[in-house]
């Protein structure tokens, strides 16, 4: 399993220039904030990152790019919940597997 622990990452958008992010995470979970501290997700339908907020303990997009200031309603350094954390690992553990590159299994 391969992490990235508050590594700073130029990543890019489809319907934007590329993006410094700071990345936290493994091939199963991970996180993006911007390096001022605003949490940033993907939004596939504006092909950008997007600041995020919180609503019912998961990240949606507030629709503003990050290359934009971010909205005055968002905090910093948000996350989601440990349920919605623990469903996405899931989530991904099943894909993986389905593709055969699951971690392997200790014994």
């Amino acid at each position: 399993m391969v992490g990235m622990f508050g590594e700073k990452v130029s990543l890019a958008q489809a319907n934007g220039p590329d993006v410094d992010l700071i990345v936290r995470g493994t091939e199963l979970y991970g996180t993006y904030e911007t390096p001022e501290g605003f949490s940033v997700i993907y939004d596939e339908m504006l092909g950008l990152f997007c600041y995020a907020r919180v609503v019912n303990g998961k990240f949606e997009s507030t629709g503003v790019g990050v290359t934009s200031p971010a909205p005055a309603d968002i905090e910093r350094h948000v996350t989601e919940s440990d349920e919605v954390r623990m469903q996405k690992i899931h989530e991904r553990t099943l894909q993986m597997e389905r593709h055969g590159r699951a971690t392997p299994k200790k014994e």
